[in-house]
């Protein structure tokens, strides 16, 4: 059986090609280096959490910490928790 964290970042990282208009940006980023160190800007990150919340089915709480938001491993480590 797959790993369900590994099918959440795949899915993401493919939503950040959709947004992102390529791969240029995911192919450089490990899943654990911060999105925005990485280079992502706020508006980006915006739109992938609406594109997350459009593609896994839930909605992201007011009070999300920071944390949460940080990279691919963490937003995958999320969705799953709220998928269960």
């Amino acid at each position: 059986m797959p790993d369900l964290a590994s099918e959440e970042k795949q899915r993401i990282r493919a939503l950040l090609v959709d947004l992102l208009g390529g791969d240029q940006f995911t192919t450089r980023v490990l899943d654990d280096v911060s999105l925005r160190e990485a280079g992502l800007s706020s508006n980006a990150l915006v739109s992938l959490l609406v594109a997350m919340e459009d593609a896994f089915g839930f909605e992201w709480d007011d009070d999300v910490q920071p944390e949460v938001l940080r990279s691919i491993d963490s937003l995958a480590a999320d969705v799953a928790t709220l998928r269960n």
